[in-house]
């Protein structure tokens, strides 16, 4: 294979590549369970400064649904609780007060952040963007592959039949698997958000019999300790 093939199939893999990670990235966000690079489009603003979250916190993972959330400095908890809303007002926060470490030692406060349960209206959402996620990621690498046959065209004179074959062979494997992998992925998040859905149906069973409203927002949550530090 001449090296123009290789150069070509080597940069249409880094772009198919690169389709499926932010596929990958937008449905990380679309949180049923707590996806650690959900929080990685948190910022925290002090002093007219931007921080990623992990730069003024500490993250712990308890479960498979929730996120703690230590402040590295406690007087920063008020910004970190914005900085997390901007981007996940969907979450459940919690404020939890910690017992001093030692006698006469201070106690100190993080949230705990909760997925929002995957009720029929989040089940909708959900379903509906991930496939609107995965249509644009489908149709990034079918214009990526089309625009690049275009382009082989005349390269394609000055080969033999042999090495033309073989280079739409290598083309089309990699076009092929980047599709395999978008479509798996796609399957995958549909299935996790059913199970979301199937989890809130057997442990919210008095919530099961409400009627239905199609038109209802996203609930916002709200606690009224986390509230207190906004009005003081």
């Amino acid at each position: 294979m001449n090296n123009y093939i290789t150069f070509e199939l080597t940069d249409l893999a880094n772009k198919m590549k690169g389709y499926n990670m932010l596929f990958n990235y937008r449905m990380t966000n679309l949180c049923v369970k707590a996806e650690p690079t959900a929080l990685m489009p948190v910022t925290v603003t002090l002093a007219g400064t931007e921080y990623n979250l992990e730069e003024v916190a500490n993250i712990m993972r308890p479960d498979d649904f929730s996120f703690d959330v230590y402040p590295k400095n406690e007087n920063n908890l008020k910004d970190i609780i914005a900085g997390i809303f901007d981007v996940h007002p969907e979450f459940k926060m919690e404020l939890k007060t910690d017992k001093a470490e030692h006698e006469g030692g201070e106690e100190k406060q993080h949230i705990l952040y909760t997925m929002p349960p995957v009720d029929k209206d989040r089940r909708n959402l959900l379903n509906d963007t991930t496939k609107l996620f995965h249509k644009e990621c489908q149709a990034n690498l079918d214009v990526t592959y089309a625009e690049l046959q275009a382009k082989l065209v005349e390269p394609y004179t000055k080969m033999s039949l042999q090495e033309i074959d073989e280079a739409k062979k290598a083309f089309k494997k990699v076009y092929d698997i980047s599709k395999d992998q978008c479509d798996k992925m796609l399957e995958q998040k549909l299935n996790e958000i059913e199970e979301g859905y199937q989890r809130y149906l057997a442990e919210d069973n008095d919530l099961y019999d409400e009627p239905d409203n199609e038109e209802e927002d996203m609930e916002i949550s709200r606690d009224d300790e986390i509230e207190a530090l906004f009005n003081n």
